[in-house]
């Protein structure tokens, strides 16, 4: 997993044919009622630079911010790597190291709850949303959200069960302030869109155009193209970005790993069966023979979907705001991906 730099050498390549590509795209993007999508743009990166950019519909000649869902995961993910690679967090710290009998109704199981689980959905915390994370609440404390998230009952026993939702994360937000002393917004900043260059990109601001107090961890961010291109690019680049070391390739590694080793799923709030388990938010799409993981996604409900393909060397970026009708999307955008690989050389994954 280390050597994911190693992916996408600089030999010589021939060009390929993105028609098919485009025609994919035009085929569920623009402005007839039929289409899923009114406007989306596509990346394509290789070798450093990018061999196919293009805008679809009401994104032609834009360049949107848009909310890009569980595309955040990736993003708040990032931030808590570079927490735990500066030696400020651990993936194995838990909720009582941070918040202690601090919150309503505590105890021993909740208290040990990890970091690591937390952000891969395996902290047995209830997958339906809490009322703190709603619109309306965005401007209370993110601390005190996560207080009220932790005050409920338990779901699942924790480690026991992968359960993909919001509610998790926002504690692992609120652990990150503590740990660091930090709004949210300022670690985005810090760790995040200065070091990766995403002027852009941010989890929310309010009717005074200051961030959310209350940012949606899990869920939140609005980016643009431009920006999570860079994102993809440095993951692509085993932690490499603009020639400085963002992450360290073992950091890459470490969230590409199945961090939820392994565990049965609530199927109820799992929209990726088909994929390898699940890393520090991203999933695994596919793997190699020894179950290194060979593509690795974060798609969001609203239609962005962001990918790192190191069978053939390339990460991309779909972007778009908002779907029609919403159960139709998802596989669409899985097929999107399978349209791109023919056009840049078959499919990867393990082929015995």
């Amino acid at each position: 997993m280390g050597t994911a730099q190693a992916h996408g050498s600089n030999d010589a390549r021939a060009r390929p044919d993105f028609r098919p590509v485009t025609a994919y795209v035009d085929g569920f993007v623009g402005s007839s009622a039929d289409d899923l999508l009114p406007g989306a743009s596509l990346i394509i990166i290789q070798d450093g630079s990018a061999i196919y950019r293009r805008d679809f519909g009401t994104y032609v000649g834009i360049a949107p911010q848009a909310p890009v869902a569980s595309a955040s995961k990736w993003l708040s993910a990032l931030v808590v790597q570079r927490l735990v690679e500066q030696g400020k967090m651990h993936w194995d710290d838990t909720v009582a190291d941070y918040f202690g009998s601090s919150y309503p109704n505590p105890d021993a199981t909740k208290g040990g709850i990890t970091l690591g689980q937390l952000m891969s959905h395996t902290s047995g915390i209830a997958t339906a949303s809490d009322a703190c994370l709603q619109f309306a609440n965005r401007n209370m404390a993110l601390d005190a959200c996560a207080k009220q998230i932790l005050g409920a009952p338990l779901g699942w026993q924790p480690g026991t069960t992968f359960a993909y939702g919001e509610n998790s994360m926002q504690v692992a937000g609120a652990m990150a302030q503590r740990a660091t002393g930090k709004a949210w917004a300022q670690l985005v900043k810090t760790e995040l869109t200065i070091p990766l260059k995403m002027t852009k990109t941010d989890y929310g601001l309010n009717a005074s155009g200051l961030p959310f107090k209350n940012p949606i961890i899990a869920g939140g961010a609005r980016s643009t193209l431009r920006d999570y291109a860079n994102v993809v690019l440095m993951v692509l680049q085993g932690g490499v970005f603009d020639g400085a070391q963002y992450l360290s390739p073992e950091g890459i590694a470490e969230m590409q790993l199945d961090q939820t080793h392994g565990v049965p799923v609530d199927v109820a709030s799992d929209p990726y069966p088909e994929a390898f388990g699940y890393g520090y938010g991203e999933w695994r799409d596919a793997v190699d023979c020894d179950g290194i993981a060979v593509r690795v996604s974060s798609t969001g409900a609203f239609g962005t979907s962001p990918w790192v393909d190191y069978g053939h060397g390339i990460a991309a970026v779909f972007l778009a705001y908002r779907q029609y009708p919403p159960s139709q999307l998802r596989d669409t955008l899985r097929q999107l991906w399978g349209v791109v690989d023919d056009a840049v050389g078959g499919p990867v994954g393990c082929s015995p």
